[in-house]
């Protein structure tokens, strides 16, 4: 023994300090192992939730302020796939008038990406909910199961045909739904 050396103490010498410090040093050795392989398995968890959240969104909102025409794009691609199309509004006025209002005749104008034109018209019924004694909010189907003659980015503009309307509609807004 090096002189100035203190000898451990302790039941058993020497031999049982060096097991306690080698079962010490293996359960770290242990831990150590398990804490790399839970952080891959958190690593490998981000990492599916992040391919999952990078894919395409199967619905689409798009609003536009104003009295109108409201051009909106819309992306339909995937000729495999079907769409629906909803309808969403916003009206503000007197509670009498509010009341009164039945529905609002639109034109709708669809262009496809090769440029040719398709129009139809539009009964919007005007039945939607109440969010304040001034305030209807209106949310209708408009189409489903729409399948793309051709692929690409479509443009639908929509004006409303009956303007005699007492109370204008404030916006119009349209989701799109990507059905598989």
């Amino acid at each position: 023994m090096v002189e100035g050396a203190k000898r451990p103490r302790g039941p058993g010498g020497l031999v049982p300090q060096l097991v306690k410090r080698f079962w010490t040093n293996a359960s770290a050795f242990v831990i150590l192992n398990e804490v790399k392989n839970l952080r891959s398995i958190v690593s490998l968890a981000l990492l599916a939730l992040l391919a999952i959240a990078c894919q395409e969104p199967l619905s689409t909102e798009q609003y536009v302020l104003g009295g109108g025409p409201y051009v909106f794009t819309v992306d339909m691609s995937d000729t495999t796939a079907t769409y629906d199309f909803d309808l969403y509004t916003r009206l503000d006025g007197e509670p009498e008038d509010l009341i009164s209002l039945q529905g609002t005749l639109l034109r709708a104008e669809w262009r496809s990406p090769s440029d040719s034109l398709q129009t139809e018209k539009i009964y919007l019924p005007l039945k939607g909910q109440y969010n304040t004694y001034y305030s209807k909010q209106v949310y209708e189907p408009y189409r489903t199961g729409v399948r793309p003659a051709e692929a690409g980015i479509w443009t639908l503009s929509i004006r409303q045909e009956d303007r005699s309307q007492v109370v204008p509609l404030r916006g119009l807004g349209l989701v799109v739904r990507k059905v598989r």
